[in-house]
């Protein structure tokens, strides 16, 4: 791959991470905002009762979705990318089909479980209604999915970036009223009109592109969507081991130390995954179509994926050093001084973040190859290790020790699924990338020891070369 073709990755990788780095931003206001004003009118109560209606729609939604919204990105942006119109046309309306189908199917399980939900849920018989009225956002949620995976493959990023752009200030506008002028009872009103909202918004931008019209029969939609599904399960699965384990571990730490260790765990878990791992979440919309275009090539499958690696990391260091130096302003303006305490659990999970960069860049090779089966494999087994590291590393350090078993499980899942992709599908990452990978490690380490030895200015200093280092390595890469 010659210096142009470099720099044009380098390129394309920057600008997909900054344009959807500042909608994920945009979007968070957007949701402090609402969470704060709902904070004010309802209360606690009228919170508690948003957060039980949510996780459980969503619960429902994950399962239900079988997971199309993000498996299908791979066969479409292949077919786009192919230039066969006729391939990718039909693909659109497979996916249009089973996202359907899929959200009329978790629509149809909330309706018919409203009363077991109910009771479930809330402990009495008064809330059947609202999952019945629930029910609608589930197939709005599908359908967002699928025209979002229409869009990302079809390379039409800015559109993407406006759908969620503008679908969070529709949803502000349209749920604020409702939660303002009838409070409680507006909760349930408030969530369809908020997914209503994205959906309408995410429609009529995704669709303004012409695409050539096709006959597909029902048996065809099938038979094309049934591979489709059969990897978005594999990823399903592999989301509700995450969650589950995620809750084993919460509920074992409630019964250890209880709540109020659970609330700085979760604070905690909040700012790191949330905060700083919305750098992840931008780079993936580019990232995984990419991929799939590129993952029957092993020559270029390597040098996109170390594209990807190098880049993360130079994004990531400035702003992890950034994010250590600042913790206690951070924790001031979003917490209490209370939540202090978690600064040492935040930096060390901070600092596992560039280990996943390199983990997280891998395994995006498996979906890009279709593997699920073997992508499942893995998550399990990295999930796995996770929480028995978490419990080995909370008993001996306290929440420290969480962070730290945050780092060495992505240390251990990074070398594992490397050494998969490279004996299974030949990725060759060069040692110039394990250089910047350790060398990264060693800026951001020198800058945590030095703010938890109490030398703040130390920890400046290093944190300014880090910053000017990383720019200018990014600024070779793409001029």
């Amino acid at each position: 791959m010659n210096s142009g073709e470099d720099k044009k990755i380098y390129r394309t990788i920057v600008k997909a991470t900054g344009l959807f780095g500042g909608t994920q931003v945009f979007t968070i206001l957007c949701s402090i905002i609402k969470t704060k004003l709902v904070a004010i009118w309802l209360g606690a109560e009228g919170v508690g009762i948003i957060g039980l209606y949510s996780n459980t729609v969503d619960m429902i939604s994950a399962l239900t979705r079988l997971g199309i919204g993000t498996s299908s990105v791979r066969d479409l942006s292949r077919a786009f990318k192919s230039g066969d119109r006729s391939r990718f046309a039909s693909l659109v309306k497979v996916v249009r089909r089973w996202v359907w189908f899929t959200g009329l199917l978790g629509a149809v399980l909330m309706l018919t479980f409203a009363p077991v939900l109910s009771r479930y849920t809330f402990g009495d018989s008064q809330h059947i209604w609202g999952f019945v009225f629930l029910s609608c956002t589930l197939l709005f949620t599908a359908l967002t999915e699928g025209e979002r995976a229409i869009i990302q493959a079809s390379n039409r990023l800015r559109v993407l970036a406006r759908c969620s752009v503008l679908g969070s200030v529709l949803a502000l506008l349209l749920s604020l009223p409702l939660f303002y002028f009838y409070g409680i009872s507006g909760i349930v009103p408030a969530i369809v009109a908020h997914t209503f909202a994205i959906v309408l918004v995410t429609v009529l931008l995704g669709r303004r592109m012409k695409i050539e019209p096709v006959s597909i029969d029902w048996r065809e939609t099938y038979r094309q969507g049934r591979g489709i599904a059969a990897l978005g399960i594999y990823m399903t699965v592999s989301g509700f081991i995450t969650t589950l384990y995620s809750y084993l571990f919460v509920a074992w730490l409630n019964s250890h130390s209880g709540t109020g260790e659970v609330g700085y765990y979760q604070a905690g878990y909040t700012l790191v995954m949330q905060y700083v791992g919305l750098v992840f979440t931008a780079m993936s919309m580019e990232y995984y179509p990419r991929l799939s275009v590129v993952c029957e090539d092993r020559a270029l499958l390597s040098e996109h994926v170390s594209r990807q690696v190098e880049t993360s990391l130079l994004i990531l260091v400035p702003f992890i050093s950034l994010f250590i130096v600042l913790q206690t302003l951070i924790i001031h303006i979003l917490y209490t001084a209370d939540f202090l305490a978690i600064g040492g659990y935040i930096s060390w999970a901070a600092l596992g973040m560039l280990f996943r960069a390199f983990s997280w860049s891998v395994s995006f090779v498996l979906l890009a190859k279709g593997a699920g089966r073997l992508y499942l494999i893995t998550e399990v087994l990295a999930d796995s290790l996770m929480f028995v590291l978490y419990l080995l590393g909370y008993t001996r350090w306290g929440l420290v020790g969480v962070g730290v078993a945050y780092l060495l499980a992505y240390l251990c899942s990074g070398t594992g699924i490397y050494l998969l992709c490279r004996v299974k599908y030949g990725l060759r990452v060069p040692l110039r990338v394990f250089g910047l990978l350790g060398l990264s490690v060693a800026g951001c380490a020198v800058v945590l020891l030095l703010w938890q030895g109490g030398q703040a200015i130390g920890a400046w200093v290093a944190t300014a070369m880090w910053v000017l280092l990383a720019g200018w390595q990014l600024k070779r890469r793409l001029l």
